[in-house]
């Protein structure tokens, strides 16, 4: 059986003319952590909304645990969504708010299934304190309870660190690995790359409705990772000059003229120095050093990201 949980082809949704998703094409396997990272209005809350089910595409498909799927049909049950802001009634308890879910889904045994997901997030011990006395935090931690009512195979977040103090969103990091941990499949979408860095295994860029690229979490660190570029004449000559005086041990060969050295104590002048001594050409030679947001605004074009302060 395919371990493919979520496969999206030519995905398009447009309003009034204008494409809010344009031809996005991914797919998502069991037990990722599938971080979609785009500006405001990149089009992510479209993208999730057509997966979850709740709005129709324009055009193109969306299969759900190896099987075509319409608007009506029963795998959209196996997810679990929260897509903005929870729908909470301030004045119940926690756990009210969360009786009512289970009320309306028919759940059996709703005590035991609002007890667990009490316990996932952390909340049992204010499950009966009213909501509106609850912290932005924890008011996100019971709409991913809401969210989890139901054992659903695959969780998507929208946005679920929004406005959050360090502290918050130290506590939904951990929330969400725990609950990859135990075997579900996770889709978040943010803005906010070097928070998603920390726990996505794979990614999606968005900008303008359209999927510019999609990558590992190793490709994303490996792009952004600071190392020295370094182009010779045949690297097979120069390697275990860098090995034996330069203590070179962390390294990529890109090809038979290049290499990527990526230990943080060599420095360029060093590596120059070196070569040069034992005449060995050097064609070029270049510091990289990217961050996250760099690579962000880069990819997105925008003038400006959102950075965690954590």
């Amino acid at each position: 059986m395919s371990d493919i949980l979520i496969q999206v082809n030519q995905l398009t949704k447009t309003y009034n003319n204008k494409n809010s998703v344009s031809d996005a094409n991914f797919s998502i396997r069991k037990g990722d952590i599938f971080g979609l990272i785009g500006k405001n209005g990149a089009g992510k809350s479209t993208l999730l909304k057509m997966i979850a089910g709740f709005i129709h595409p324009t055009a193109g498909d969306i299969r759900l645990f190896n099987h075509d799927v319409d608007s009506n049909h029963t795998y959209f049950e196996r997810i679990g969504v929260l897509i903005e802001q929870p729908g909470l009634y301030p004045y119940y308890s926690g756990y009210r708010n969360l009786e009512l879910i289970a009320i309306s889904y028919g759940l059996k045994d709703k005590e035991t299934h609002i007890n667990k997901v009490l316990s996932q997030v952390g909340l049992e011990k204010d499950k009966d304190v009213k909501v509106k006395n609850y912290s932005m935090g924890m008011k996100q931690r019971l709409g991913i309870a809401l969210a989890l009512l139901g054992n659903p195979d695959i969780l998507i977040l929208d946005e679920s660190i929004n406005g959050l103090d360090p502290e918050g969103i130290v506590d939904i990091r951990h929330l969400i690995m725990e609950l990859n941990k135990s075997g579900m499949t996770i889709i978040i979408a943010s803005h906010i790359l070097e928070e998603l860095s920390k726990i996505a295994t794979r990614y999606a860029v968005i900008n303008q409705g359209e999927i510019l690229e999609i990558l590992s979490r190793d490709e994303l660190l490996e792009t952004c990772e600071e190392r020295i570029e370094l182009e010779v004449d045949d690297i097979k000559q120069v390697l275990p000059v860098l090995e034996q005086y330069l203590d070179v041990q962390t390294y990529k060969v890109m090809d038979s003229k290049s290499v990527h050295i990526f230990d943080t104590h060599v420095e360029v002048q060093q590596v120059i120095k070196l070569l040069s001594k034992n005449e060995l050409s050097i064609h070029s030679i270049t510091k990289h050093k990217q961050s996250l947001e760099q690579y962000f605004l880069e990819r997105t074009g925008v003038e400006s990201v959102g950075v965690s302060n954590d």
